[in-house]
């Protein structure tokens, strides 16, 4: 686009819908708040664009500011998933498949959570510890936890699953 700084138009196209995904997953905020959320953070990024440094966990990091202010002043109501953007779709419907094992995640204490759900939107540990405010170590460190945690809940469920649970059953 004319008078857009270079790149501005290429990251737009990419991370507006993925911060969509990102919202509506990560707290599972409406999608009209998930989507005005996004777009003020982009504007804000087009105007300090140049100035900072990592845009990609910056501009999450303002649409989660945002998306926290907006649901807090606006009425919870019924939640209509009919996103408009087919990216965006496409992007929550993989975060949702990573989720599938949700009650697995759900047990997860809440930084590992955050952890865990910004890792399934693509972000690296050095754009989550920006987002979460907490040093890349931190961020590898319950991200790894995270993971053990959940291989260990799928084993269990394999295992309370699997052909010996059957037969103890008398399936």
């Amino acid at each position: 686009m004319e008078g857009e700084p270079d790149g501005y138009t290429v990251f737009f196209e990419d991370q507006y819908p993925r911060v969509v995904a990102m919202l509506i997953a990560y707290r599972g905020f409406a999608p009209e708040v998930a989507e005005d959320s996004a777009a003020e953070a982009m504007c804000r990024l087009l105007l300090n664009w140049g100035k900072v440094e990592m845009p990609q966990a910056w501009v999450r990091t303002v649409a989660l500011r945002v998306a926290c202010r907006l649901a807090k002043n606006q009425q919870a109501g019924p939640l209509k998933w009919d996103l408009v953007d087919e990216r965006a779709a496409a992007d929550l419907a993989a975060v949702e498949t990573s989720l599938v094992a949700g009650s697995a995640v759900a047990a997860l204490p809440r930084r590992q959570q955050e952890v865990m759900t910004l890792t399934l939107v693509d972000m690296t540990p050095s754009e989550i510890a920006v987002v979460l405010g907490c040093t890349a170590e931190q961020a590898r460190g319950n991200l790894a936890h995270a993971r053990r945690a959940l291989r260990n809940a799928i084993q269990r469920e394999e295992g309370a699953d699997g052909p010996d649970a059957q037969r103890a059953q008398g399936v």
